[in-house]
């Protein structure tokens, strides 16, 4: 039997990917640009720099996006068609046998259809796309939004609100897996485990989550910056920005103490304030000759650590992440001569009191 254009009759219980492999395409594509976003904004939401933060805001809210796309397209990529649009209808449906998108002419769902697409085709998923405790608290998916639309249409990002959803990003990507054959951990490379186990931890400090994202970010600029070079080259390059000065914070004093870098293992540097009591004098000892030695006047130095950093990685830390570093927050005090300190005598010590 054939059809009238001669062919053999398609069966209706063929699978998608036999009567047009770009729907695999399109679901392989929606969960790589996923997977890349995610990683992109682990590695920058907690950079101090604004730009940083904003492309990590955008990120996060592509790759929520993306992700709930490819599974509406796992199911299914017809029902990701606009509705009123036939162009869009053909091109995802099985009469697409040409193997091609328009991007010019594909018009997709809102993303507000998504989220409900999603909720009826994941259980799992349907808590995060509304309201809880009576309306005082924004679903996770409103999280993400907000922060991607605010950086979006006027570049404005808040660190603590990126936070949230970065964490609210982790948890959609937990209860949209598995996908296919692929499971959550396929989707974050071993490098971000220990900052996705960390988010995911409701308790979890906020200085311990800047620190893992500091250091995995600073790992992957090192990284991206030496790809391609020898291991001669590498080492040569490395030990070039080590030799390098930067410049520390402005104090009135400070004491510049080496440290291996927890990110790169080079030699990077703290910044200890000098804090410096009040001057105590040493007293006096008799000699043999019945003079007397003065040991003069000293004052004790206290030092306390302010910041840590890499020329060869770029990695910045503050004081509340010194201690996820293992770095000393405070050294060993000291003690410095001083000269007689400027006094006025009181009338005690005039009338030799």
């Amino acid at each position: 039997m054939t059809t009238a254009n001669g062919n053999p009759p398609q069966s209706r219980n063929a699978t998608t990917v036999e009567i047009n492999p770009h729907h695999a395409q399109i679901e392989r594509r929606l969960y790589r640009a996923a997977r890349s976003a995610a990683q992109k904004a682990l590695m920058t939401y907690g950079d101090d720099d604004e730009r940083a933060q904003l492309e990590a805001a955008l990120s996060i809210g592509a790759a929520a996006e993306y992700l709930g796309r490819a599974v509406i397209a796992f199911h299914d990529p017809l029902l990701l068609a606009k509705p009123d649009s036939l162009p869009s209808q053909i091109m995802l449906s099985r009469a697409n046998t040409s193997d091609a998108l328009d991007p010019a002419a594909l018009r997709t769902v809102d993303l507000t259809f998504v989220w409900k697409i999603l909720a009826t085709l994941r259980p799992m998923f349907a808590p995060h796309t509304t309201v809880r405790d009576k309306g005082r608290l924004p679903s996770l998916v409103n999280r993400v939004m907000w922060n991607r639309n605010a950086a979006a249409h006027m570049a404005l990002v808040e660190k603590t609100d990126l936070e949230e959803a970065v964490r609210a990003l982790v948890t959609i990507v937990e209860s949209l897996h598995p996908l296919g054959s692929s499971s959550e951990d396929d989707f974050w490379p071993a490098d971000l485990m220990p900052t996705v186990a960390l988010l995911k931890d409701k308790n979890s400090e906020a200085a311990a989550l800047s620190y893992e994202a500091k250091l995995t970010n600073a790992k992957a600029r090192l990284a991206n910056l030496l790809i391609g070079m020898s291991s001669s080259d590498a080492e040569r390059i490395q030990t070039a920005l080590e030799a390098r000065d930067i410049p520390t914070l402005v104090l009135a004093r400070h004491r510049d103490v080496d440290q291996p870098c927890p990110a790169c293992g080079r030699g990077g540097t703290a910044v200890y304030l000098v804090l410096e009591s009040d001057p105590e004098h040493e007293g006096y000892e008799e000699t043999r000759g019945g003079s007397f030695v003065d040991y003069g006047w000293s004052r004790l130095l206290n030092f306390h650590a302010l910041a840590f950093h890499c020329p060869v990685c770029g990695l910045d830390l503050e004081t509340e992440e010194l201690g996820f570093a293992a770095i000393p927050i405070e050294l060993d005090e000291d003690y410095e001569a001083i000269e007689v300190p400027d006094w006025e005598p009181d009338e005690d010590y005039l009338r030799g009191r």
